[in-house]
């Protein structure tokens, strides 16, 4: 059975990222989240959310093109 809710230290063991780089995407709203007590604390993280993350921000590399520098 999958967990559908998971805290910022799972999630951190999970993906191999320190918890405090979890927390602070959080904290700036850039990866979804919900609390699970008043005032803001108990954060837990989605099913789902690392990848949609991850697929939101990756960078994709473009190909170089293969051009000569030499001449003659």
């Amino acid at each position: 059975m999958t967990k559908l809710l998971e805290t910022p230290k799972e999630l951190a063991e999970r993906v191999g990222i320190p918890v405090t780089n979890v927390r602070y995407l959080i904290r700036e709203d850039m990866l979804d989240h919900i609390f699970t007590a008043p005032g803001k604390r108990n954060p837990k993280i989605p099913n789902g959310a690392w990848e949609k993350y991850v697929a939101q921000f990756t960078i994709k590399a473009e190909p170089r093109t293969a051009t000569s520098r030499r001449q003659g």
